[in-house]
């Protein structure tokens, strides 16, 4: 069967400048109804005959009839949608039924129709000869499959649009259909073709054409007609997973399975767990939650497993990395004096008032309470808390955070046994065969130092990056900096673990320009060299010549580096851009490519970010907005500049991790409020309810 799906329509609506100010009540409305998503309700009498099932979106109506789908933009015309040729009479069915139904009690109660069916997808059949269509969508986004037999010819497809205005191509290759009602945009479609094994994937050129006025074709190069054939979007799948409470999404991996592992926390049992899971249900006020997702280039993405992790009071992942075996690295924080304890723990117990950090090793291959192999309090009498964790050769554990606690376990080869001043990072390597640290040692200066990130080589060396406002922070090795710059630094280091003392601490320095910058996480490239992001207010932070954005823009735009421990000082920074718009960014997480690209998100408050022509979404949302962002050293400007997208609408959008398949295909997850888009094949198409949810949202190549 050939695939070509889907078809998103993105409906853009100009407002007038002298229109009145909106009332926000009517905008918080308009907000929720943006984020809800589309379902189709039967026609039982409401409507005319010719229309077999409808929508309600923001900005439009959406009626599907016998010739196709009609848009009613509220008083300001229609545009129909029909096929050349197609079909006049195809058979149109209602596809997976949801549980809401639909009552119209208006005008006289004979009029009255009560009880209306609503369904997830609507399906035309044999509107071209062998070729079905699947309508279904969210967010006032209508998409489209079409599904096509073995033998069947897409290039009898012909969309032909009455009551539209001017049709146009734009560079992106995206189609702009202009319309009384404002502008409805179809995103450039990007195809492939699977392996019979649905393996791996090659990509087939083709593109929208200019048939005639209102009408368009597709055009597609050569393919296997024996094997499927997919046109995607730019976003392939997009869900929530979150229920009445608040729930968040804190870290997403793609283990070397192919399967995505995500991290996150939750307030309620709402959930699905599996059977299988280490705990099915949350017995504390806030639990950890840990889930492994099975993606498919179909679209479907398979939910293996799920549990919950915690004791009777608030628990909390703050990082998490996974080995080549699947096993889960989990670094948390909890209030909890009855978290689960399991293994050689270095701590078996702690009694105090404030939070505690945890260490955890998961392992979802196993059944029930044997998947947690590993767990351990780490701190002392103060308040610590664990910023990054990493797998490391022997399946070792290693930790980077922060600490004021004059007894936090140190290890006798310790670089720094003691603290220096009132707040300390902190490193530890730990084997889970033993209860005490392999290594362990604060490291800091005369004032306050924040540990936040933690990357580990194959050969075990341990790369680390924290922000300080100390000017005497311990420098190593021929540093590219010795000396601090501005109100807040990065430090950047390596440390050889194996060593002991001084000779533990192989490199450091500081890195950062004359103001304010905070590093927020690390990653090792294919070529081991490190990529650091976060953000910076300083004007001088230090730029290469082939950045994609030379300046600040203002009020603190993220930075993204590439630098080389190894090198000389003059050699030490590869790469460095900014990157933002006028009102602010931060960056949560960064990783790279085999080709060396590199992949950038965070948060965005700036309507004028930059994002490239076939953005996913290429406009400001106003409300606090999802940026993802592929960047190619090498090339300067915007030619640098290899994909940006926002990704949200009005309300509170963070991701706060992304990971990168060998396809390309780019994974981010982190919370949300109502109003982020979701596919028609999500596991959970919408908002939970709460202050927020958790959301996993792919990008296709």
């Amino acid at each position: 069967m050939l695939r070509i799906c889907p078809f998103a329509f993105l409906v853009c609506v100009s407002l007038g400048m002298a229109a009145p100010s909106p009332d926000p009540a009517l905008l918080r409305a308009k907000a929720t109804m943006a984020g809800l998503p589309l379902h189709f309700e039967a026609n039982q009498g409401q409507w005319k005959p010719d229309v077999h099932y409808s929508a309600r979106a923001a900005g439009y109506t959406l009626f599907l009839t016998t010739r196709g789908p009609v848009f009613s933009f509220n008083g300001s015309g229609t545009v129909n949608l029909s096929l050349l040729h197609g079909n006049h009479s195809p058979r149109v069915e209602g596809v997976s039924p949801l549980a809401a139904r639909t009552n119209y009690f208006i005008g006289a109660r004979a009029k009255w129709v009560s009880g209306v069916p609503n369904y997830e997808r609507v399906r035309y059949h044999d509107v071209y000869p062998g070729v079905d269509i699947i309508y279904y969508g969210s967010q006032n986004q209508l998409e489209y499959d079409f599904l096509l037999q073995p033998g069947a010819d897409p290039n009898n497809i012909r969309l032909r649009f009455n009551g539209a205005g001017r049709l146009s191509i734009t560079p992106a290759g995206d189609l702009a259909i202009e319309t009384r009602g404002g502008q409805l945009v179809q995103k450039k479609p990007l195809i492939y073709q699977e392996s019979a094994d649905g393996s791996t994937r090659q990509e087939i050129a083709g593109q929208y054409k200019l048939i005639s006025r209102g009408v368009v074709g597709l055009t597609l190069e050569a393919y296997d007609r024996s094997r499927p054939l997919v046109v995607d979007p730019i976003v392939s799948y997009s869900t929530f997973m979150g229920g009445s409470g608040a729930d968040m999404i804190n870290a997403v991996k793609l283990g070397s399975n192919g399967l995505l592992y995500v991290a996150g926390s939750t307030t309620n049992s709402d959930l699905f767990s599996p059977d299988g899971a280490y705990k099915q249900t949350n017995t504390g006020a806030t639990d950890i939650f840990v889930a492994v997702i099975a993606p498919s280039t179909s679209g479907t993405y398979a939910l293996q497993y799920l549990t919950y992790l915690g004791g009777t009071l608030a628990d909390a992942p703050t990082a998490m990395d996974v080995d080549s075996s699947g096993v889960v690295y989990l670094a948390g924080s909890t209030m909890s004096t009855d978290f689960p304890m399991v293994g050689a723990s270095v701590q078996s117990s702690y009694s105090g008032t404030v939070a505690h950090p945890v260490v955890v090793l998961l392992n979802p291959a196993n059944y029930g309470g044997d998947g947690l192999v590993y767990s351990s309090y780490l701190g002392g009498t103060g308040t610590d808390t664990i910023n990054g964790i990493a797998a490391g050769p022997g399946g070792k554990i290693y930790v980077i955070g922060t600490t004021n606690s004059t007894d936090f376990p140190v290890t006798g080869s310790a670089y720094q046994s003691v603290t220096w001043g009132p707040q300390d990072t902190f490193l530890c390597e730990i084997d889970p065969s033993s209860s005490s640290p392999v290594y362990s040692t604060y490291l800091g200066g005369e004032s306050a130092d924040d540990g936040r990130a933690i990357a580990v080589s194959p050969s075990g060396l341990v790369y680390f990056a924290a922000s300080t406002i100390s000017t005497q922070f311990p420098m190593a090795g021929n540093a590219y900096n010795p000396n601090f710059s501005g109100i807040i630094d990065v430090v950047i280091g390596v440390m050889d673990m194996t060593q002991s003392g001084v000779n533990s601490l192989v490199y450091c320095t500081y890195f950062g320009g004359s103001d304010l910058e905070e590093v927020r996480k690390i990653a090792l490239d294919a070529s081991g060299d490190l990529l650091v992001t976060g953000f910076t207010f300083s004007n001088d932070f230090p730029i290469t010549a082939d950045a994609v954005q030379s300046t600040n823009n203002g009020n603190g735009d993220v930075f993204v580096s590439r630098v080389n421990p190894s090198a000389r000082p003059g050699d030490f920074v590869t790469y460095s851009t900014y990157l933002g718009g006028s009102q602010g960014e931060v960056a949560y997480d960064i990783a790279g490519d085999q080709a060396g690209s590199i992949y950038v998100t965070g948060y965005t408050l700036s309507p004028d970010y930059p994002v490239t022509g076939d953005a996913a979404l290429g406009q400001y949302g106003n409300g606090v907005e999802i940026f993802l962002t592929k960047l190619q050293p090498g090339k300067a400007g915007a030619d640098g500049l290899q994909y940006s997208t926002y990704f949200g609408d009005l309300g509170i959008h963070v991701a706060t991790g992304l990971a990168v398949g060998p396809d390309g295909t780019i994974y981010v997850a982190g919370y949300s409020t109502t109003g982020l888009y979701t596919t028609g094949s999500a596991a959970q198409g919408a908002y939970g309810g709460g202050s927020s949810d958790g959301f996993l949202t792919a990008f296709g190549n």
